[in-house]
């Protein structure tokens, strides 16, 4: 049984690259509202279900999941909601909560390293799919993610976006931050299902 668009096009990108690896593999956005987790979780369990059922096995890395592990690996827990909690509502403390927390996602291993050791020992026939991007707000965009992972990991990524699309190619994060463009993957607009 087919999948509704676009999750029908998702499982056609993702099966053609494990049919035939004569290209690169595909990097796909599936842009949806914040609002909308709930639901597309749901629609996750159905494409991945498809994909098992036509031969593809798939991960799933919760991106929440990999945040929190840098951060209790960094040994700064403490001391970042320290300072958060000793300076309540100051803009300073809380730019320096979310520079602590971002270079904690670049300093090795990196967020990308994360995802990469997360997959390391799945299947060939595997595709990637990155869910609660969400949890990485305000302290890191998902385009420096999926531009690490591009020349590294070689298997299909399907990143769950939680935000709007702004004119044809811009990406706004959770709906707050400034528009990204220049996203290296194709982008799949969640209709209403």
């Amino acid at each position: 049984m087919p999948l509704p668009d676009p999750l029908q096009q998702i499982a056609d990108e993702i099966l053609g690259y494990l049919g035939d690896r004569t290209v690169g593999p595909p990097y796909l956005l599936y842009v949806h509202d914040p609002e909308a987790e709930l639901a597309v979780r749901k629609e996750m369990r159905d494409l991945v279900a498809y994909l098992n059922t036509h031969g593809a096995d798939v991960a799933a890395v919760s991106l929440a999941e990999l945040f929190w592990k840098a951060v209790d690996d960094s040994g700064f827990y403490e001391q970042v909601v320290k300072l958060e909690e000793d300076n309540p509502g100051d803009p300073w403390a809380l730019e320096t909560v979310h520079e602590t927390l971002h270079e904690i996602l670049v300093s090795p291993p990196s967020l990308a390293d994360r995802v990469i050791a997360a997959v390391h020992d799945a299947p060939e026939r595997c595709a990637v799919i990155l869910h609660r991007a969400g949890s990485l707000y305000p302290v890191f965009r998902t385009s420096a993610l999926i531009d690490d992972l591009r020349d590294r990991l070689r298997r299909p990524v399907l990143l769950l976006y939680p935000g709007h699309v702004v004119d044809p190619y811009g990406l706004k994060f959770m709906g707050r931050c400034e528009p990204t463009h220049g996203y290296r993957a194709k982008i799949f607009q969640r209709s209403s299902l």
